[in-house]
């Protein structure tokens, strides 16, 4: 203790500077977003998020449990929320083609399948599956939760729901597949949302928005090298990730994509998936 300056009038102890707190921000590994997270592994924000990694569900429980203000979450995690949470506008992850992560592998034919093997949780390619196997097929199979690779899913039943970097792993060799993106498009001429950004209303700022549009547009001029550092431990070549990455996802969140999101609340309140159709709050910038 500076003693000194107790007793020595005017005399003062220098201000020490005050370290920022740090906010966690949690982030879906997944290839399908780095684009959007490149940024902050360069650390693009200079140090004003302590980065956390997760899937789009747990990204989602940590905002709802109050152990972060901002977290990459999916559609279906949206309209789930008892509180009032924004978007962080302009970006997404989105798609106008077939998406390849979101793959439906069966053995026969879309005629023979009584069965669908899916992953554990109710996630939003899930539900984006059994919309369009009752909207589109007006088929109404059976859904079985397993956990394994393909082949131990297609062991137990006629197709299997495929999501995720795994997906891209089985895309180049089984043939066998419906995109499942592309089947939306059919149905409805929208994009398809799979996450965005989202947050607590009095608690981001309009630094923490800026720190994700940085690192998004680093990473936007970055897919080359995302899908290089990716392939290097991954069973495809980088130029397949790189097409994957520039030409199969979108990543701007304008008003076909507001229409396709509405769209896709619209099918799930009405097969009784999501208990009513939420409205988008936007964060002002």
């Amino acid at each position: 203790m500076d003693t000194e300056s107790l007793f020595i009038p005017g005399k003062k102890k220098p201000d020490q500077p005050i370290e920022p707190q740090k906010k966690d921000l949690w982030l879906d590994p997944s290839l399908a977003f780095a684009p959007l997270t490149y940024g902050f592994k360069l650390d693009a924000a200079q140090g004003r998020f302590d980065l956390r990694y997760g899937k789009l569900q747990e990204n989602a429980e940590k905002l709802r449990e109050g152990e972060c203000d901002i977290s990459m979450i999916s559609p279906l995690d949206y309209a789930k929320k008892k509180e009032t949470w924004q978007i962080i506008p302009n970006i997404c992850v989105a798609s106008y083609s077939g998406v390849r992560h979101v793959q439906l592998y069966f053995k026969k034919g879309l005629n023979r399948i009584s069965n669908i093997i899916i992953s554990p949780g109710l996630t939003v390619e899930t539900v984006l599956l059994k919309i369009l196997m009752q909207e589109k097929f007006q088929l109404s199979p059976e859904y079985t939760v397993i956990s394994g690779d393909l082949d131990t899913m297609l062991a137990a039943g006629d197709a299997a729901l495929v999501t995720g970097d795994i997906s891209l792993d089985y895309y180049a060799s089984r043939r066998n597949r419906l995109d499942l993106n592309e089947e939306w498009l059919d149905l409805t001429g929208f994009p398809f949302v799979y996450a965005f950004w989202a947050g607590r209303e009095l608690t981001v700022s309009a630094e923490d928005i800026r720190s994700i549009y940085n690192s998004y547009t680093l990473g936007l001029k970055n897919l080359e090298n995302i899908a290089k550092d990716y392939a290097r431990e991954h069973s495809q070549t980088w130029d397949f990730y790189h097409d994957y990455l520039a030409n199969n996802l979108s990543y701007t969140f304008n008003e076909k994509e507001k229409e396709g999101l509405n769209e896709f609340y619209h099918y799930a309140f009405f097969y009784g998936y999501i208990e009513f159709i939420p409205e988008l709050h936007f964060f002002g910038i």
